[in-house]
């Protein structure tokens, strides 16, 4: 049977304080609002986070020239790479997430809330992680606004090939957009050795194909 006797002032407090740590430091906390998601929806948000923030810097697996000549990472986000820093730079942008129906796109974002579509939830973890990321970008203004891709843009969509980006508003005109902020989170990927070089290159050169240049 539990103890009835009230707590002393000094155990409360002690209770008080333990309760705002496990707050404050709950690994798997995703702190913007999913109530608008079903539970397994929201399960795979949570398992989203779980998996970036597990991604923390370690050996650099490349040669430091090629790392120091590519990495755009520090300069577009103003801080080292690091998973946990990253979810934190998700997470203070999208403050909603909801469910419905998004077109051509697996995600989009609108005031704050992002629109996550069915496809986005049968997407493996990284390509997840990914959409986020970019939805994130578009919170920081309409500079981040994408542009139409050329009529005659010859790239596969490598997430969905019955989207198809040519002629369509799929494409950035600044460097540290949606797609290359993805690409530069790509580079380290392969650069720490999270992936093989060849899917990173694979990868990095799918995202900043996007990237538009006059």
């Amino acid at each position: 049977m539990a103890d009835s006797k009230p707590h002393s002032k000094f155990n409360v407090q002690k209770l008080f304080l333990f309760g705002c740590l496990i707050f404050f430091f709950e690994p798997n906390s995703v702190h913007s609002d999913e109530s608008k998601l079903t539970a397994k929806q929201s399960k795979t948000l949570k398992e989203t986070f779980l998996y970036l923030e597990s991604l923390e810097p370690k050996k650099i697996r490349i040669d430091k020239s090629t790392y120091n000549r590519h990495s755009q990472f520090e300069s577009f986000f103003k801080f080292p790479f690091s998973g946990k820093k990253i979810s934190r730079w998700i997470q203070s942008r999208i403050k909603k997430y909801n469910f419905g129906a998004t077109g051509d796109y697996v995600a989009m974002y609108r005031e704050g809330e992002v629109l996550l579509g069915r496809g986005f939830f049968t997407l493996n973890r990284l390509d997840r992680v990914l959409v986020l990321l970019h939805e994130a970008r578009h919170a920081d203004g309409k500079m981040y606004g994408h542009v139409l891709c050329p009529d005659d843009f010859p790239y596969l969509n490598t997430r969905d090939w019955k989207i198809h980006p040519a002629g369509k508003k799929g494409c950035d005109s600044v460097p540290d957009g949606g797609y290359g902020i993805t690409a530069s989170f790509l580079f380290e990927l392969g650069a720490y050795g999270y992936l093989s070089q060849t899917e990173a290159a694979y990868r990095y050169n799918s995202e900043i194909s996007r990237v538009i240049r006059d």
